[in-house]
């Protein structure tokens, strides 16, 4: 999945979920948020107006994408998610405007206020919008007001409330708290990711950072509305290695069905990053969740990653292996890795597959081997393809007897034409295997290429 920002349930489903890679994304059970740096103004903006005392920007992001694909949902695409679908086009854009105050208690006070307006013309294959003619919606996003005071060199206290965007390490927990397809459109693009009715505390001292964090959901109409608090601390060893900690605890969960299970959710996650040589690193992460006598999932992932920068276009290699839980349906408790708000970081990170990870698999239940190599062709070119196995973790959980759900082959084609114009092509293939063949009831090779554009300003 793309988010604009260049850089639910279906039927048949607890598998998927979906989201994009430049304008935003989100998710199955919380769809709530993203950590990383947060509500500050895009890196690609305007100066209106710039003094001792007070600035102004504005910004402009847009992006569009058009889709083809042959054999959708392995030939059973009206089976998985109610409608044909071979060609469709999304929109996205996203107006925006910062203020700044400098000198105020020591600090500068910034607010930023922006909206998103999506569009989908014919049926995607996400199947959120199966009997919604050309769905598109224009929303509120980003309305937030912060505080910060700097610190001395790099350190920092800050201060952050309302609707931002926030993200945690690799976004495998937290990244994007929007909602997008059904009645919104720009499923694939993922342009809302903020945070709602939200709060953030950040301290930057030395190489230690600590955040706690407030976060709720955007999840549209007909969605359930969730908070979840939290604390994340980071920690730079050295200049080649680093280790992270989270805490996330679902707070609130606006479905009198679930929420005395769900509010009991609570999730622990450790992840490292060693950089062993300028050419070679490390990284990984690891979640557990419980709570209720009821939860017992886990998630997480081990890379490798190899730089070749002596040989002609520094081709990188890399190895990737994730696993998230499924449920075992002859058990009392729900062994499911339950996906909060996972976002786009990395081709195959969290949406693992360009196929799969987008319109079938949410983040649970599968086991997936990636094998990715990236090379630079020019200073404004690059090129990324992968080769991905998935394996159910689960396979009573969706009703199927063979864990083996098949193979996918991505190639990206990536070209920052301007500072603020760029574009992308993909083509991917999934073949099917038998768990995927029983879980959908087709058994074609399913084919997909896309053409993506975005703008910055």
């Amino acid at each position: 999945m793309r988010h604009l920002k260049a850089d639910t349930h279906a039927p048949h489903s607890h598998v998927r979920a979906h989201c994009p890679r430049g304008l935003a994304c989100r998710t199955a059970l919380l769809a709530i948020v993203g950590l990383g740096v947060a509500a500050l103004p895009a890196m690609a903006q305007i100066n209106l107006y710039d003094s001792d005392a007070a600035a102004i920007d504005v910004g402009l992001d847009a992006a569009t994408v058009i889709f083809t694909q042959s054999n959708p949902w392995f030939g059973e695409p009206e089976a998985n998610i109610g409608v044909d679908t071979s060609t469709w086009t999304e929109f996205a854009i996203e107006p925006q405007l910062y203020l700044t105050l400098k000198n105020v208690f020591g600090g500068e006070l910034s607010a930023g206020l922006s909206a998103v307006g999506t569009k989908t013309y014919g049926e995607s294959a996400e199947g959120f919008a199966a009997g919604i003619s050309d769905p598109g919606k224009a929303t509120l996003e980003k309305l937030y007001v912060g505080w910060k005071a700097e610190l001395g060199e790099d350190d920092f206290f800050e201060v952050i409330g309302g609707d931002f965007d926030y993200e945690i390490g690799t976004g495998f927990l937290i990244k994007d708290g929007g909602r997008d397809g059904g009645d919104r459109g720009g499923f694939y693009l993922g342009a809302r990711s903020a945070s709602r009715s939200s709060g953030l505390v950040r301290l930057k001292q030395g190489d230690l950072l600590l955040e706690g964090f407030w976060l709720g959901n955007n999840p549209g109409r007909a969605g359930i509305k969730a908070h979840v608090g939290g604390v994340n601390a980071e920690y730079d060893i050295s200049e080649r290695a680093s280790i992270g900690a989270t805490y996330v605890e679902v707070a609130h969960f606006d479905d009198p069905v679930t929420a005395n299970t769900a509010e009991e959710l609570k999730t622990y996650d450790v992840r490292a990053s060693i950089d062993v040589s300028d050419r070679l690193t490390f990284s990984g992460e690891y979640a557990l969740q419980e709570g209720a006598g009821f939860y017992e999932g886990q998630g997480g992932y081990f890379q490798g990653r190899y730089k070749l920068d002596s040989l002609p276009f520094e081709p990188t290699l890399t190895y990737r292996y994730a696993v998230v839980t499924g449920d075992d349906p002859s058990t009392p408790q729900n062994e499911e890795f339950v996906p909060l708000a996972y976002g786009f970081t990395d081709y195959g990170q969290w949406y693992q597959g360009e196929i799969t990870g987008n319109w079938i698999f949410g983040n649970s239940n599968q086991k997936t081997h990636m094998v990715k190599g990236s090379a630079t062709l020019t200073d404004t070119v690059s090129l990324t393809a992968s080769w991905l196995n998935f394996t159910l973790d689960e396979p009573g959980q969706i009703g199927v007897a063979d864990e083996a759900f098949g193979d996918e082959i991505d190639i990206f084609l990536d070209w920052q034409a301007t500072d603020r114009l760029f574009l992308s092509a993909a083509a991917a293939v999934m073949v099917p295997g038998n768990g995927a063949k029983q879980f959908t009831g087709g058994d074609e090779t399913w084919s997909h290429f896309m053409l993506y554009a975005s703008v910055a300003f």
